[in-house]
């Protein structure tokens, strides 16, 4: 299990409305259910997620930051 933290939410939401991108969008490109998905959204930071889904988050910022 690895936390996703404050910081990690705040990215998300960040680069979500920098690109108008929807939970779906967000969702196919970083590889995980719409529900998760949403759970990352909506739900309080920190949080204990799966160290895959943690990894895939993970790998997908740095690609983001790499292109910004």
């Amino acid at each position: 299990m690895d936390i996703f933290s404050e910081d990690d939410q705040r990215q998300l939401l960040t680069i979500k409305g920098l690109h108008r991108l929807t939970r779906n969008d967000l969702a196919v490109q970083i590889g995980v259910s719409l529900p998760t998905m949403t759970k990352l959204i909506n739900s309080p930071a920190p949080m204990a997620l799966q160290s895959v889904i943690y990894k895939k988050f993970k790998s997908w910022l740095n690609q983001q930051t790499k292109k910004e």
